[in-house]
């Protein structure tokens, strides 16, 4: 009787199960089947009865759920697995997942569950799909952020200036090479605003143009800053160019147009019918000329400082030169000039700059001294020459040798003639021609200066 309703109570749960239920034998012919499971294939429950579960599996399915019934039934342990079935009469197919085991008291049954998953696999479909959709629009938008970061790099980078962008905190977010190059190890340090000179780590000196703006958020808050740095040294160099050309010239010009205001005003005071006219007629010629090679040696030297223009070369005969230079200048009474070059001696350069620096050179010796010998001097030096205007003046100290380059320093030995750019002038002649210049006190007192240009040649005699 307890047996009875054991079976009972088994049997109404087996056909009120909420998922298809089934026994088939091993080879899957279905011996019982709740009504679930005839609602799940579409066919009445008794149609269901001795039918193989085979005979609903998709034809692209068959081969493998055969396969794995044969498994199945080979063992006690539960098989779960996902199949297609087509049911009868239905066109689309429905997917389903299935739990299959082994009776262990009814040998050679199987006890099947299956559970129609169609929904939850077309929800799961559309939830890759969707996965998939988001993951492709993620990975657009992020290539476009780093596109757009790659060109805000660019632009940033191609800026004619240094910029630096800090977090609140003072931290660099970003900079261009241009602004590490400038600051050096001092791109993190407060710099002042405006122009400052700046030294950096490695000892050199830069000019800078410094502003910097707050970057603030949405609300007005300060979430950093963004610094933007010029290296105005080139321009500040032009400009210094163009002062001293202006002074240069006031400087060198003068001496000549003194001497032809002079000889204007001898002639007119009466001079110009008598028989010296032709001494001062030739002396304003001369001046003349000399006026005009210096204003083409200072427009030479102002394009060459100001890097508009170097200054173009031609083979200038050295002894000549010399020679020039020593009938414009003009010594004390009892000092005597002396000329020393090899023939044939000449160098590539510019003539106007080294005449310039020569005649600045020889022009200062004229000036202070006062008895003895001004020499000047020429000789192969290595592939170039090396000019040198020697006196037996007062000389300068070794201690101020370097300070009379500078502009407007006058050495207390020479008193406070003149206005102290001579020799700057000298100094910017030679530079600009890429040579190099030497001040030296000589052992039998005086000055020797030196100049040494780079590319000697020699004349050749077309006789």
């Amino acid at each position: 009787m307890a047996d009875e309703r054991q079976q009972d109570r088994y049997a109404e749960i087996f056909e009120h199960a909420p998922i298809a239920r089934l026994i088939t034998d091993e080879s899957g012919t279905v011996r019982e089947a709740n009504r679930n499971a005839a609602e799940l294939f579409a066919v009445a429950t008794a149609s269901l009865v001795g039918t193989p579960l085979a005979t609903f599996v998709t034809d692209e399915d068959r081969e493998a759920f055969e396969s794995r019934l044969r498994d199945a039934a080979g063992t006690t342990t539960p098989e779960t697995w996902l199949v297609w079935f087509r049911p009868d009469r239905q066109e689309a197919p429905i997917r389903a997942e299935i739990h299959v085991v082994a009776s262990r008291t009814d040998i050679g049954h199987l006890h099947w569950a299956i559970t129609d998953v169609t929904k939850r696999t077309a929800m799961e479909r559309e939830l890759r799909s969707l996965t998939l959709e988001l993951e492709t629009r993620v990975h657009d938008r992020t290539r476009q952020l780093e596109e757009e970061r790659a060109r805000l790099l660019a632009v940033i980078e191609q800026i004619p200036a240094g910029l630096a962008i800090f977090d609140a905190d003072g931290s660099v977010v970003m900079a261009n090479t241009q602004a590490r190059e400038l600051l050096g190890d001092r791109l993190q340090e407060e710099i002042d605003e405006g122009r400052t000179d700046l030294r950096r780590g490695d000892g050199s000196q830069v000019a800078l143009e410094v502003s910097t703006a707050p970057v603030v958020d949405a609300d007005g808050n300060r979430v950093g800053a963004v610094r933007l740095v010029q290296d105005v040294s080139a321009r500040e160099k032009q400009e210094r160019a163009e002062r001293e050309f202006v002074t240069n010239a006031a400087h060198q010009l003068q001496s000549p147009l003194a001497g032809i205001l002079s000889a204007v005003d001898v002639l007119q005071a009466g001079a110009k019918d008598g028989s010296e006219r032709d001494v001062f007629l030739g002396h304003i010629e001369r001046e003349s000329h000399r006026l005009a090679r210096l204003a083409r040696a200072l427009l030479v030297l102002a394009r060459a400082q100001t890097e508009y223009e170097a200054p173009r070369d031609e083979l200038v005969a050295v002894e000549p030169l010399l020679t020039e230079t020593c009938e414009a200048i003009q010594p004390a009474a009892g000092v005597s000039i002396e000329i020393a070059c090899p023939d044939g001696l000449a160098v590539v350069t510019n003539r106007e700059l080294v005449e310039q620096a020569l005649m600045n050179v020889a022009d200062n010796a004229a000036k202070y001294t006062k008895d003895g010998t001004i020499r000047l001097s020429a000789r192969p030096l290595g592939a170039g020459v090396e000019l040198e205007v020697s006196d037996t003046g007062p000389g300068i100290p070794e201690e101020q040798q370097p300070r009379v380059l500078e502009r407007f320093y006058r050495s207390a030995v020479n008193g406070p003639e003149g206005f102290g750019l001579g020799f700057a002038i000298v100094r910017s002649a030679v530079e600009a021609l890429d040579g190099e210049l030497e001040i030296a006190e000589r052992e039998q007192g005086g000055t020797a200066v030196r100049i040494r240009l780079g590319r000697a040649a020699s004349l050749v005699d077309p006789g």
